[in-house]
């Protein structure tokens, strides 16, 4: 598969998630920070949700490195980004990832300790791994990609804007944004790489677009916050 043939996939299956309304940039929760029609506690509401339930995903990058196939360039980058997951030393934020969004949470009143006690809608992440067969590897690692990785990128540069603009967080509060917006937006050509690889397996591209859409809806549920940050008291920004 040629780096054109693994583009126009990826545009294909992007147009395809977007026209179902599945992605996590369709979210609804985007749309009301960005229109400012979310109110600041209806914010804070989604925060606490969104960190209680994504804390812990970097379990599945752990979980890709441990199963990785016999290609040392794919187990560097694995690791290295387990790594920055884990240190924030690549980047520069010398913290864990999900430690950064305490900035964030600490608008609420919400201190570090609090946060970790925050439970999700769907309980804890469990942290064991699990086998990957070898003909799923790449299908399940570019699913991951096309599903997370590449809309959160946009996600968090427009969420970023908004909160800054619409409701006047600090650009310290918004680390956790801001850092996405610009690693995230990296990964791209990686995620070619394994859309390219994923189809050299049985029926890979065709799983992996069936994987992507159901993926892209849970992921889409999870960024939204499940909802619940609806049921905080309405109002403008």
């Amino acid at each position: 598969m040629t780096t054109v043939d693994a583009l126009k996939f990826i545009r294909d299956l992007d147009a395809e998630i977007r026209s179902k309304r599945l992605s996590l940039l369709d979210a609804d929760v985007l749309a009301a920070v960005e229109s400012g029609s979310a109110s600041r506690e209806q914010v804070g509401a989604w925060a606490r949700v969104f960190y209680a339930t994504t804390r812990n995903g970097r379990f599945g990058l752990g979980n890709f490195y441990a199963n990785s196939p016999d290609d040392a360039e794919l187990r560097r980058e694995l690791a290295e980004n387990l790594y920055e997951e884990e240190t924030g030393r690549i980047s520069g934020v010398n913290k864990c990832h999900m430690d950064v969004f305490f900035d964030f949470l600490a608008a609420f009143s919400v201190s570090a300790e609090e946060a970790r006690r925050l439970t999700s809608p769907i309980g804890e992440i469990p942290p064991q791994g699990r086998a990957i067969a070898a003909d799923d590897f790449y299908v399940e690692l570019a699913t991951y990609g096309l599903s997370v990785e590449t809309p959160n990128a946009e996600f968090c540069e427009r969420m970023w804007r908004a909160l800054r603009d619409n409701y006047g967080f600090r650009e310290d509060e918004l680390t956790w944004f801001s850092m996405h917006a610009a690693l995230d937006a990296d990964h791209g050509a990686q995620f070619r790489r394994h859309v390219a690889k994923a189809a050299e397996a049985p029926d890979g591209l065709g799983r992996l677009r069936r994987q992507t859409l159901v993926m892209s809806e849970a992921v889409k549920n999870v960024w939204d916050g499940f909802g619940v940050w609806r049921a905080s008291p309405g109002g403008g920004a």
